[in-house]
This record gives structure tokens, sequence and C-alpha cells, in this order.
């Protein structure tokens, strides 16, 4: 009796159960009827695949987004009433038009097909010269000026060879493409390119040369032709684990020409010394060869390389090897400290040595315009690489910018700056004013072509005549220099002319009186230096005059200040320049 009851009890709960499975599975299926979406698991998906066609449009980056829900002002709708599947505009296509998925529309298989789009094709620009700046640099302008002229994207194409790249700058709205061709193919040919037209601004590692400036044409060197864009320096390379701790440019020079070949002979250990040079159609290279050599060859021995970043990667995988280049490239290697002379100080190319021109193989990177130039982008670009934020980029590649170039380091400012500073009372005359303490100790070595010796008494006569000018005055940032072999301003020194005067019209400086000091290279004789350097300084006064400034005083310092070896063009240029001072 009690088993018939448990039957029974077990068969009414089984039928409970029964009857609420089959009320779930009703339930279900109204449900299902109604909201089908809820019951996709994983297999009904509300879009099943989107394809992107053709395969080219995939890969220069097609892709699509679906936006679950919409939106509209004031007013929502209930998720799943409207779903929209779009594609990204990527250059070189026509985007496909979004699909709309409406209500309950499960499964769907959405196809975007791109179409190649009709975008028009201008070369705007063409600059061709120095790797130096090629490699890196000038591509890094050239992005930033065609983002600058709004440009959506820009993409950076590389060429057939080294250092050579076209940058693309993609224009949606206009559907357009303005590109900027690069070519490092060194600055002589920047020059010739310029020369010939095929390119509209020349890339160059140095100031062009005046026999390199006329056979350009009359009058191709004006204030809107040249336009230096910072400082560089070239440095001696060699293997980080290199043991010696400096070398002389004098012993530079004999390495590279053959006369030193073993590291035994500048204080090493004995090892034979493995050299890598750059080729002669680079302007690193004439650099080198003026500034190092000073007329001599290089050794037959020495490897001349194509590629300028390619040289310190040689030199770093040989303990014993040295070369030379751009110190924006030296990359691994270890930059080698150089003396100007045996009993000079050890140098790195740092920024602030090569600002203040304490590191002796520094240099100043140009660009060049034609005069008779048409095309509005050139100096439309130079103006931009000139600019605050073109200049921001300059210095981030390791270059030195226009307003951090300092003046050179003279032994006529240096002594000024060693001097005990005595306080000028308020009221003194010029004659009254505070003098400079008396010049003590050795002067610097003083090298004369035609061996002419000058006496020690005229000497620290001149520059105690100099340093009592300028004592307790504010040395200025600007160097004026002129053309080769003339009293005439360079273009540089013209523009900044106008800083000079921009300057002392602020309030702080209208009472204070401009300093010029001018200073010559020794080729010629003691005296007749002196009077050549007085009349630049000369000719810098009557320009400021000109420009309304009126309270200068006028000093020549002659050879003395050498910033640079005179037994070289590019130490003899740097030389002949004039200075400025505030007080």
């Amino acid at each position: 009796m009690a088993e018939m009851d448990r039957s029974r009890s077990t068969g009414r709960i089984l039928g409970i159960f029964l009857t609420l499975l089959a009320l779930v599975a009703i339930g279900g299926a109204i449900v299902l009827t109604m909201r089908p979406e809820l019951f996709s698991l994983g297999s009904a998906r509300l879009v099943d695949r989107v394809s992107i066609v053709p395969q080219d449009a995939a890969v220069a980056g097609g892709q699509w987004r679906m936006v679950s829900q919409w939106q509209g002002a004031g007013e929502f709708q209930e998720a799943g009433n409207l779903f929209l599947v779009e594609f990204k505009a990527i250059p070189g296509w026509e985007t496909p038009a979004a699909v709309v998925l409406k209500k309950g529309q499960m499964g769907a298989k959405v196809e975007g097909v791109y179409k190649p789009a009709q975008y028009s094709e201008q070369t705007i620009l063409t600059l061709v010269g120095a790797s130096t700046l090629a490699n890196r640099l000038v591509p890094e302008l050239a992005h930033f000026y065609l983002t600058h002229i709004g440009a959506n994207e820009v993409r950076k194409i590389p060429g057939k060879n080294a250092d050579e790249f076209v940058m693309e700058g993609i224009f949606y709205s206009t559907k357009e493409i303005r590109s900027i061709h690069i070519q490092g193919r060194g600055t002589p040919a920047g020059f010739a390119a310029l020369k010939d037209g095929s390119c509209d601004v020349a890339l160059a590692a140095e100031r062009i040369s005046g026999d390199d400036a006329k056979a350009m044409g009359e009058g191709f060197l004006s204030a809107e032709s040249e336009y230096r864009l910072g400082m560089d320096a070239v440095a001696v390379v060699v293997h980080k684990d290199n043991p010696v701790s400096a070398l002389t440019v004098d012993e530079v020079g004999k390495i590279f020409a053959g006369e030193i070949t073993n590291w035994e002979q500048v204080g090493g250990p004995s090892a034979a010394i493995k050299v890598f040079a750059l080729r002669d159609t680079f302007g690193t290279r004439r650099f080198f060869d003026d500034f190092f050599l000073n007329g001599k060859g290089l050794a037959p021995a020495v490897r001349e390389v194509d590629v300028h970043s390619l040289l310190p990667d040689l030199v770093s995988r040989d303990p014993w090897a040295i070369g030379f280049s751009s110190i924006t490239v030296a990359n691994q290697c270890r930059e080698m400290p150089l003396k100007a002379g045996v009993g000079s100080e050890a140098t790195l190319p740092s920024a602030q040595a090569i600002r203040t021109q304490a590191y002796p193989a520094g240099r100043s990177m140009y660009l060049y315009l034609a005069p008779a130039s048409r095309n509005v982008y050139a100096l439309d670009f130079i103006r931009l690489s000139l600019g605050d934020k073109g200049q921001e980029i300059v210095k981030k590649f390791g270059f030195v910018g226009n307003e951090d170039i300092a003046s050179g380091a003279s032994s006529v400012r240096q002594a000024v700056q060693t001097q005990e500073s005595v306080s000028s009372a308020p009221g003194t005359t010029e004659a009254e004013a505070p003098k400079a303490p008396p010049l003590s100790g050795p002067l610097p070595q003083l090298v004369q072509f035609d061996g002419e010796v000058v006496p020690d008494d005229t000497r620290r006569k001149l520059l105690q005549d100099v340093l009592d000018g300028v004592f307790e005055a504010e040395h200025l940032p600007i160097i004026f220099r002129f053309e080769s072999g003339s009293i005439d301003l360079d273009q540089q020194a013209v523009k900044d002319v106008n800083r000079v005067v921009a300057m002392m019209k602020e309030p702080k400086n209208l009472k204070k009186k401009v300093i010029l000091v001018g200073y010559s290279d020794s080729a010629g004789t003691y005296a007749s230096n002196l009077a050549v350097s007085r009349k630049r300084a000369e000719v810098v006064e009557q320009v400021l005059k000109v420009k309304g400034l009126k309270d200068i005083k006028v000093l020549a310092a002659g050879e003395e200040g050498a910033v640079q070896s005179n037994e070289s063009r590019v130490g003899r240029e740097n030389n002949r320049r004039v200075e400025i001072w505030l007080k």
C-alpha cells in the first residue's frame, strides 16, 4: 500500500515538472518570435560577416565599425532599433556608403566595396643636397610643413637610394596628393641642382664658398637666397672601447693622411689604425678636408664610404677604426674629444661647445633658394623651418638652433669674464668709467704666416684697450660675418642687424650703448689686420646708424681672439667677424 502511495506521489511530481517544462518552452517560443536576437547563442549574430574589398583597400587600412545604438536630440531609441555599419576613409580610395541594419535583422553579411579614388598629384617642392640634413631632419620638417598647409595624412616613401625620400601629403577634402621630394646626394650636388633648376631648395652642410657663389651666377647671394638653418659639428668617431682620451686637430689630419698609422703614436696601445672617410661628393668630406687635412690628400689605405649614416656603423664594428661624421648620425660610436692645439683643452662636440665655438670643428647648416624662384612653397617652407616650431625640430635631431647660437669664446671675452668685477658709480663719464684690471699672465699664442714677430707690449696694450672698452658690458649671442675676401656683410649678418635694432628698441635697452669689436684672420701683417678689423666694425656701425641707432662705440682686436685655426679656409672665415656688446 505504501509503495503505491510513493508511486502515485512520484508520478504527480513528474507531471508537475513536465508541465512547467512545457510552459517554459511555450514562453521561450513566444519571446523568440518577438525578440529573436536574444536567443542567438553565438550562432545567429546581428552581423555575421563584414568584408572589405578589394584586398588592396584592406591592406591600405580599410576598417569598419558598428554603432549599436542611435540617439537623436531629445529622444532615445531602444537598443536594436537601428544599427549602422560604417567604413573608415583611407587615402586613395572612395569610402563605401554606410549600411543600416533594421530591427530584427540577423546574420547580415555586409560588404564594403572600396573604389580607387581619383586624386590629383602634384610635386610642390624638390630639395637636394647634404645627406646630413636629408637623412632625418628635412623629412621631419617636410612632414611638419605638409601638416601645416592642411594635409590630413602624411606618408614617408623611401627612394631608390639612401637618404632619398618622398613625403606625400594627402588632402581628403580636395582629393589631392602634394609631394615633397628629398635627395641627400651631397652639398655640391645641391648647388648643381639649384643652378640647373632641377631643385627648389639646396641643402648645404657648409656656407657656399666665394667660387661656388660666382659659379651660380651674378647676384646669387642675397638676403632672399641664403638662410642659416642651425649649427652642426663634424665629429671624429671611434669605437666605444677605444682608450685614447683625446686627439689634436693636427693628429687627426696626420691619421687620415697616413702619417700616423698606429694608435701607439697618439698614446694608445700598439694597434694599426683602420680609417674610414666619406667620399668627396659630401659637404662633410669637403669640410673635413679643408679643416683637418689642410691641403693634404687621404692615404691610399683609407676606405671611402658612399652612405653617410653607414660610416659610423662600420667604425662601431672595429675596435681600432676611426672616421668622421655629423654629430647627428654618430650613433653608437664614441665621439673623440678634440684639441685645437697641443696646449689646448680637449672638447667634446656638445651643444654648448658648438654654440660657443669651443669645439673647433663646428659648422653652420644652410638652405639656399634661387633668387629668381617663383615657387611659393619654397620660401614658405624655409620660413616655417626658421620659425619657433621648425627650430624645435632642428634641435630635436641634435643640431643647434639659430636662437641658441652664441658668439665665439675669444680670448678677449674670456679675459673679461675672468677679471674681478668693479661696479660703476652712478653718473660717471666714459673717461671716468672703471677700467678692467691689468691683463696679466702669458698671452695666447699668435701664429703669423709671414713670420712677423709682434712684441708682447704691443699686443698687451691692444688687448687691454679692448678689455677696458667692454668691461662690465653684456655680450650678445650674435656674430656679424663678412663675404669671403671683402668687408661686405654676409646675408645672415644683414638679417642679424634687424634683430639688434629690434632689441635696442626694447625699454630695458633704450639707454644702453652698443659696442662693436672687430676681428680678423692672421693673413697679412698685424697692423693691416688691425686696420681691416676696425673697418669691419665701422661697416656694422654705419648699417646700425642707418637703422636709427646712435650711441655706438667701435673697437678693433685684429688677430687677437681667433676662435679657430687660421691655417684652414673655414677657420679664417670664422675669425673674420664683429662681436657686439651692450653697456
